[in-house]
């Protein structure tokens, strides 16, 4: 991909926010939830994470449990159970038949996808989908998993007051965008970063969700070589990091991934950390709630991917 197709991925990243959950308000055919106990969220990939990500969102505001598996269908799982199952190709094997095992143990059933098997086989159990555009860009990233199962979530009477904030998580994000395309701080991070190792650390759920996307994109688009590691809580995570650090060739670039909902008791450990290492960069969330701040954070790393492609250095 080219710096400019992935960087006008980015920017519009806040309207297909839109586009999916209005989609998900607009879906017709919902299945009946009276006496459902249990959601289960079934997808790999970008849409396990994203089913971890709503773990963390939903857990304190849930009027039942809802837990992300993976392609794997609980034995738990029947008649008092809704799976939505969420992959963007539709072509994991493993989710069509974790579906499918879904559907089979008496579970009511919602699909996320732009088409493949598993649009196939949802057309054929007359079960509604989510369409997702295939030709959004990878920008659309977790938000693909995370914004329709929370607007499906609150059409079903699980969860609340998740529209708004999907509106005004993408209000942010537009916002945002065009100034971290040429924020210091990105760019100086971009600089940093080729012929380095990138050490994303973070702590709590938002933040591990967030750090796992920052190692992937780093990765795939960036041309970094990343490791996702927690937050430094003391010493020995300092020094596993330093470790690592002499270990490497030209060494490591430490980024702190930080947001509101994190535990207490790391202050020690991140002051630690600022003092041994070279290469420090703290990046902390913008906005409001969890969701916005996860998007946050992802937008930033999705940021420093795109400057990366730019630079001859990260593919050396």
């Amino acid at each position: 991909m080219v710096s400019g197709e992935f960087t006008d991925s980015v920017r519009h990243l806040p309207n297909q926010l839109r586009d999916i959950a209005v989609a998900a308000a607009d879906l017709d055919g919902l299945p009946n939830v009276d006496g459902v106990t249990s959601v289960v969220i079934l997808g790999t990939g970008g849409a396990r994470i994203g089913g971890d990500a709503l773990e963390a969102i939903c857990e304190l505001t849930a009027t039942v449990p809802i837990v992300a598996t993976g392609a794997r269908c609980p034995a738990w799982v029947g008649d008092t159970s809704l799976a939505i199952v969420v992959s963007r190709s539709g072509d994991d094997g493993g989710v069509v038949e974790a579906a499918a095992a879904a559907r089979q143990a008496g579970a009511s059933l919602v699909v996320i996808t732009a088409g493949g098997a598993l649009g196939d086989a949802a057309r054929s159990w007359g079960v509604p989908v989510v369409p997702v555009d295939p030709a959004a860009g990878p920008a659309l990233g977790l938000g693909a998993t995370i914004v329709p199962v929370l607007v499906l979530l609150e059409r079903l009477g699980f969860v609340s007051g998740m529209t708004r904030t999907v509106s005004e998580a993408a209000d942010r994000l537009g916002q945002r965008i065009d100034d971290l395309l040429i924020d210091e701080t990105v760019r100086r991070l971009a600089d940093a970063l080729p012929g380095r190792i990138a050490l994303v650390t973070a702590a709590g759920s938002i933040g591990k969700h967030a750090a796992r996307r920052w190692v992937q994109e780093l990765d795939r688009v960036g041309g970094v070589s990343a490791v996702r590691r927690r937050l430094p809580t003391g010493r020995t995570d300092v020094e596993t990091g330093l470790r690592l650090h002499a270990a490497a060739r030209d060494g490591v670039v430490l980024v702190m991934l930080r947001h509101d909902d994190e535990p207490a008791g790391l202050d020690g450990g991140v002051s630690l950390a600022r003092e041994q290492f070279e290469h420090v960069f703290e990046i902390d969330a913008h906005g409001e709630g969890p969701l916005a701040q996860l998007l946050d954070l992802v937008l930033v790393g999705d940021a420093v991917a795109a400057v990366l492609i730019d630079d001859p250095r990260a593919t050396d």
